[in-house]
């Protein structure tokens, strides 16, 4: 997955101004269900807050994202995607989508298509999985039992 997920950054031509780490950003804007708070932009990517105050201060100059002030507590800002922020994520996302489809058609058979489909799937099941607050699980799960006793004398 590393491998396939550096070919496809490889294969995103670089954008005049902004670099990758100001684009991982913006797509996180992107996605966000609402003007999300820099805080949760370094969850998201889980990018060190000057990280992220850098790669915002880069995208404010290309016009790709404002931030505002929170009316209720001006202490909070929040981070809105502009028309051109967005349509950036969808040319960046294009050019990539457009490769992968091209290298699956010309390498993979439709059986092959439908199984790397079908892992997509569950690959996307698992990286939304959230455990359950419960006991930690016992490292050693019998490690309260007697061994003497299991041995033959």
């Amino acid at each position: 997955m590393k491998l396939l997920q550096r070919r496809l950054r490889r294969e995103v031509r670089p954008v005049h101004g902004l670099s990758r780490t100001a684009l991982q950003v913006l797509a996180a804007v992107e996605r966000s269900a609402g003007p999300p708070q820099p805080r949760q932009l370094a969850e998201a990517t889980q990018m060190t807050s000057s990280n992220i105050s850098t790669a915002l201060r880069e995208l404010e100059v290309a016009g790709t994202v404002l931030r505002r002030k929170d009316f209720a507590d001006a202490r909070r800002v929040s981070v809105h995607i502009t028309e051109h922020g967005r349509a950036l994520v969808a040319d960046v996302r294009s050019e990539r989508d457009t490769w992968l489809g091209r290298a699956m058609e010309q390498l993979l058979d439709a059986d092959e298509q439908g199984i790397l489909l079908a892992a997509g799937a569950l690959m996307q099941r698992l990286a939304e999985f959230e455990q359950e607050a419960g006991p930690a699980p016992d490292p050693e799960p019998d490690a309260g039992r007697d061994r003497t006793a299991a041995r033959p004398s």
